[in-house]
């Protein structure tokens, strides 16, 4: 279970994916800024952004304030006028999540693979090969129609339905590591900038 073994991000998003997977989310929102201008992420439905620290002041009133390994990243909120910058596009934000889903399984089998057990490691009982398999699975699944979704496809209900899929996994990955994958200085802080996203660029739902 490698981090790149089984996933294919298309040639447009394979920077992104890759960020996200190998340095974590202030790399990918750097890679996203530079590849869509220093206003790509500005475009929260409320008037939100999250943002890898700049080296200077931030725009904004910082609400939140996430250490590595998630960041340094912030959430702000921004006062603007009607005429906001439209929010990242929906495939780069869902590949970013994707790249951060992976690399939450690298530090997931690493640290299970390291931790010892009777004769041998955590990751080594049966009971926790079965549950990360089941998790890598669910990953390599949702992976696969991100990287069949057509355009005509990328409707709001549609996107949200793959995000929470991407919660879903990283939350069974975080699962197998007890209390560790509960905490905002280890994996789960990239979670929780990773859920942030979908929560703040995300369209709103439609009601019925």
């Amino acid at each position: 279970m490698s981090a790149a073994t089984g996933v294919s991000a298309p040639p447009g998003h394979q920077r992104l994916y890759a960020a996200a997977r190998d340095e974590g989310p202030a790399a990918a929102l750097r890679a996203l800024l530079t590849r869509h201008g220093p206003h790509a992420l500005d475009g929260g439905a409320a008037g939100h952004a999250v943002l890898p620290e700049p080296a200077g002041p931030v725009d904004g009133r910082v609400l939140r304030h996430y250490p590595p390994p998630a960041g340094p990243v912030v959430l702000v909120r921004r006062v603007r006028d009607a005429a906001r910058p439209a929010p990242p596009d929906a495939p780069s934000l869902l590949w970013i999540r994707l790249g951060l889903t992976a690399g939450l399984r690298t530090a997931t089998l690493a640290r299970l693979g390291e931790r010892a057990s009777g004769d041998g490691t955590i990751l080594m009982h049966q009971l926790v090969k079965a549950q990360a398999a089941e998790a890598y699975a669910g990953e390599l699944e949702l992976t696969a129609h991100a990287a069949s979704l057509a355009p005509a496809d990328a409707t709001t209900a549609r996107l949200r339905h793959l995000h929470s899929q991407v919660t879903r996994t990283d939350r069974a990955w975080l699962r197998l590591l007890g209390a560790h994958g509960f905490l905002r200085t280890g994996p789960g802080g990239v979670a929780e900038v990773s859920e942030l996203l979908a929560d703040v660029y995300l369209p709103a739902e439609e009601e019925r």
